[in-house]
């Protein structure tokens, strides 16, 4: 079965399913495996929610979904770039010698920081959604959502393995250097990491399977 698979507007924990003439919405951001494993989206059942109500849809879709073009993505990755340059003179000013345990626990810390982070956000989003509609409050059901080509499957592969394999050489550098900027770089990583399942289910055509 195929179905059309659409951004929620200013809200990127959602997802909205248009399926033989129904609505459901997709919250990725429910389940905390499917986040550390975004291939899980396309091997289990995903929990969807059914929208009767035209009005309330058209309202969740009132405004356009912003993307970062071409000249966005140059200028993100730029500014990155000059800034690392910017820094790197200075990367000595933050190597601080300390005992291992310490250095442990600094990775720890940062961490549980990034995922204190990252939960925050999304729980700000599930409140923006939540003071549109209670998603509990409609009709349920289950389906699988499949991959939509080969091409997304090794994006999502790629980008898992190089965010992953960044962050750990850099947690490893950490330990080995004992410098805060090179933490700070992880920390960026893993960040970057916790966001890979927004392209497990990107907008546009897909294939879906309800359970059952």
């Amino acid at each position: 079965m195929t179905g059309e698979v659409k951004h929620l507007a200013n809200n990127e924990r959602y997802r909205i399913l248009k399926i033989d003439g129904e609505t459901y919405i997709m919250d990725i951001e429910g389940s905390f495996w499917k986040i550390i494993f975004p291939f899980l989206f396309w091997l289990l059942p995903n929990h969807v929610f059914k929208v009767n109500n035209q009005a309330l849809v058209e309202q969740l879709q009132t405004e356009k979904m912003e993307r970062t073009g071409v000249s966005g993505r140059a200028s993100i990755i730029g500014t990155a770039y000059a800034g690392g340059v910017f820094l790197s003179p200075l990367m000595n000013y933050f190597g601080v010698p300390m005992p291992p345990l310490v250095n442990i626990a600094l990775l720890i810390l940062a961490l549980i920081l990034v995922g204190l982070l990252y939960f925050t956000f999304s729980r700000n989003r599930k409140k923006k959604m939540y003071d549109v509609v209670e998603l509990e409050g409609l009709p349920g059901d289950k389906l699988r959502i499949l991959p939509s080509s080969i091409k997304q499957v090794l994006n999502v592969l790629f980008s898992y393995i190089f965010l992953l394999g960044i962050s750990v050489f850099f947690f490893l550098g950490y330990v080995e250097s004992e410098n805060i900027m090179v933490l700070i770089i992880a920390s960026g990583g893993i960040l970057g990491f916790l966001i890979i399942n927004r392209k497990a289910v990107k907008e546009g055509t897909a294939t879906v399977k309800f359970k059952g």
